[in-house]
């Protein structure tokens, strides 16, 4: 059996559907980002017979009254995260043994059937999906301010990162450098789409930059309103009349959106991923080069075409020096760069870069639509 790039622990009292559930949702998540189970990860109650303690692992604990965690010290010496997880936040002290109840423990929610939520954290911790977690609402003012607002609340609490024109934008700021910045930083953009969102140009301008940068939508699609044909690669959400209450949507409806942006997470970044490796793939095999693997912290393992090898680390979103500090972090003697997307950051930020590059010599940045161009000065072709 190949030695995983990743390994997943369950521990605790979880019942046969919450394995079955969760080991199916990161098992889902997993085949996003091309990874396949046996090869490139291990899911297991336990440490199981193929356990490795070099690599990448986290540590899901399922609360109960009679829990324990014997294991504890020994997850401790190898720094592995561990989740815990309990029924509601006000049972920390009966479900968990004294060991982890200094840890932040994450409420199980009933209508999380799938446990994305716990799934989403372990992938967190693995390093498959960035800590920062980033919304961008998309709206008109006219039609769905209200909703805009309920939804940058709600999810606010639930520890996003909502960007909301109105709320999210600082004075004497140029507002759209901003919005184009945040939106090419987010996860997942939330549509909110009305009878007349596409009449407005900068509503079709969002949509229309959301797609080219290959971010996930969730389409939030009022009652009675027919979609777009622009929008036929969003993920829908219909709304009824019932989904209402005084102008805004009911707690139900708000739960079940913010449950379905967790989901999309990982599509989304696996997605914009797929799109930085596909781009460096198309470069480097023109060139005369090749992938030759994949390796931790969804880095690739490339062979340029004097044979060489050279360790490139996809960036999705906006770049910053933590990027910089994952791609040295394993002491991996090869050459590294950081391949990202450049398009739509702003002017100020792409200045931070260029004054990172210059300061910091160790990892080479690569704009991904320009693969091509700037790997060839790796090669001196």
């Amino acid at each position: 059996m190949p030695t995983p790039l990743y390994q997943c622990l369950i521990f605790g009292q979880p019942t046969p559907e919450q394995v079955s559930a969760l080991t199916q949702t990161i098992s889902t998540a997993m085949a996003d980002f091309g990874l396949l189970s046996g090869e490139h990860y291990s899911i297991s109650k336990g440490y199981g017979d193929e356990f490795i303690e070099v690599v990448p692992t986290v540590a899901l604990f399922f609360g109960a009254p009679s829990a324990s965690l014997p294991e504890h010290r020994n997850l401790m010496r190898l720094n592995i995260p561990i989740v815990p997880l309990v029924s509601n936040v006000s049972n920390v002290s009966q479900q968990l043994p004294e060991c982890l109840r200094s840890l932040n423990a994450l409420a199980l929610l009933p209508e999380d059937i799938k446990l994305i939520k716990p799934s989403s954290v372990a992938l967190q911790c693995l390093g498959l999906l960035p800590t920062q977690r980033r919304v961008f609402v998309s709206y008109r003012r006219t039609e769905s301010r209200d909703v805009a607002v309920q939804l940058f609340e709600v999810l606010s609490a639930r520890q996003f990162d909502v960007f909301l024109d109105t709320h999210s934008v600082g004075a004497a700021t140029d507002f759209q450098s901003v919005l184009w910045h945040r939106l090419c930083d987010c996860d997942v953009v939330v549509m909110l789409d009305t009878p007349g969102f596409f009449d407005s140009r900068w509503a079709r301008l969002e949509w229309g930059r959301a797609t080219d940068k290959h971010i996930s939508i969730l389409q939030v699609l009022w009652p009675r309103h027919a979609p777009s044909r622009y929008s036929a690669l969003a993920t829908p959400r219909s709304l009824s009349e019932g989904d209402f209450a005084g102008g805004k949507l009911t707690e139900a409806v708000v739960d079940d959106i913010a449950l379905q942006v967790e989901g999309l997470r990982s599509k989304s970044v696996a997605l914009r991923h797929a799109n930085i490796a596909g781009h460096l793939r198309s470069s480097i095999e023109r060139m005369g080069g090749s992938i030759e693997g994949v390796g931790a912290r969804r880095s690739l393992v490339m062979k340029l075409p004097s044979g060489s090898a050279l360790v490139a680390h996809p960036s999705v979103g906006v770049p910053t020096a933590v990027t910089l500090h994952e791609a040295v972090r394993d002491g991996d003697p090869r050459r590294s760069i950081v391949v990202y997307d450049h398009v739509g950051l702003s002017d100020e930020w792409m200045t931070h870069l260029d004054w990172l590059g210059a300061h910091f010599t160790g990892v080479k940045w690569i704009k991904s639509r320009q693969a091509g161009w700037e790997l060839s000065e790796l090669e001196d072709l």
